[in-house]
């Protein structure tokens, strides 16, 4: 009895949608050289991540505990030679002016630059799929408030909006109940505003919202005018990456916002919505169960195709020393250290090993992503998957 439990179940699983959409999948990937490409690119990224104790252990000799935190992202020293010494058996990729081992510093850069890509593509897709979300689906002047907010932070450019953010954001953040309750008051404004014109009508859930508003509104008047205590909440101490990836995730969300808004305006009206709405489903349930599994293919793509552009801004931030703090592991703040022999053709070429070699980590890490993109597009887009 349990053979043949066990045997109809494999039969099931093998004629099953879910498994033959997985074979289409990779056979899809199979088709395309350059899909191939990006994710051994990508694999291989990953491995050198993990095995980073292992392919780089901190040397005996190396004074690492001379820096704060001994923690393995610092470079440690391993002389001090007053110029750049090329690859060796002991170093495969140099040293760099410093005596800072080039071969350590890409290794455990690798890393940091899947930390910086997905942590800052992820906190910018969540924001992103709210904010886009929301205003399309409600429309009128949730639309044009949040929209409108929206082109104020895509107007300025990318690089030089997140090198301000990095430089503004303070080292460490007090956060006290007089600057959460304004911005709890937006909110719940919004929301109450959303409740209003979704049903039509006062219901239960409107009287909350707007008594929480109210409340507030209320409290934040009497913390300014110093007749509430404005107690602190939390304190949170930010480092240099910590502040990168802050300004990255402040200057990267309005692209997400613009392309889920364009993807739900076009299916909020379709037939499954209208019934979904006709069967009395709450909004939230027709956002998350119904108009964003239909949506998201764009974004997932596009946020493919972000993480290497996003290590790359990374690292010209910390070519300009705005990056990750000093001496860290982070492949941009390498090849600033070759910035002493740019403006010299003899030096530029003599030591092309300091700024190639992470170059080329940078480079090759981007385009394995890129590419990879490419291959969800080919996956994921319901246009382009049966063709």
């Amino acid at each position: 009895m349990a053979y043949k439990k066990i045997e109809t179940f494999i039969k099931e699983l093998k004629y099953s949608p879910t498994l033959k959409e997985l074979k289409f999948m990779l056979h899809r990937v199979r088709q395309s050289p350059l899909s191939m490409l990006g994710s051994i690119i990508i694999i291989f990224f990953a491995l050198v991540a993990i095995l980073a104790p292992y392919l780089a252990p901190p040397n005996p000799d190396w004074d690492v505990t001379a820096y704060p935190g001994k923690s393995p992202f610092i470079l440690p020293r391993t002389g001090f030679v007053p110029e750049p010494q090329p690859p060796s058996p002991t170093h495969p990729f140099g040293l760099t002016s410093e005596s800072f081992d080039i071969y350590y510093g890409c290794v455990w850069g690798t890393i940091t630059a899947f930390r910086v890509g997905i942590t800052v593509v992820a906190a910018t897709l969540i924001i992103g799929l709210s904010i886009g979300l929301l205003a399309a689906y409600y429309g009128g002047i949730i639309d044009e408030i949040l929209m409108r907010f929206t082109d104020v932070i895509i107007v300025f450019p990318g690089l030089i909006l997140a090198l301000a953010f990095a430089l503004a954001i303070p080292d460490k953040f007090d956060i006290k109940l007089g600057d959460v309750l304004p911005i709890c008051s937006v909110i719940f404004t919004i929301i109450t505003v959303t409740q209003f014109i979704s049903k039509r009508q006062i219901s239960w859930k409107w009287i909350l919202m707007e008594n929480l508003t109210l409340v507030c509104i209320l409290t934040s008047t009497l913390i300014y005018f110093g007749n509430f205590p404005n107690v602190g909440i939390a304190s949170i101490t930010m480092t240099k990456l910590d502040k990168v990836l802050a300004a990255l995730i402040l200057v990267g969300w309005p692209g997400y916002a613009r392309v889920i808004r364009g993807e739900v305006l076009r299916i909020r009206n379709e037939d499954y919505v209208e019934a979904a709405k006709a069967a009395g489903c709450s909004d939230f349930r027709i956002m998350v169960r119904h108009i964003l599994p239909n949506a998201i293919y764009p974004i997932v793509i596009l946020a493919s195709l972000d993480i290497g552009s996003i290590v790359l801004l990374a690292a010209a931030l910390s070519f300009l020393r705005v990056g990750a703090e000093a001496n860290f592991a982070d492949w941009g703040q390498l090849v600033e250290k070759s910035r002493v022999y740019l403006g010299s053709g003899a030096s530029f070429i003599r030591y092309w090993y300091i700024w190639v070699i992470p170059g080329a980590f940078i480079f090759v890490f981007s385009l394995g992503w890129n590419l990879l993109g490419d291959a969800l597009r080919d996956i994921l887009d319901p246009t382009l998957r049966r063709r």
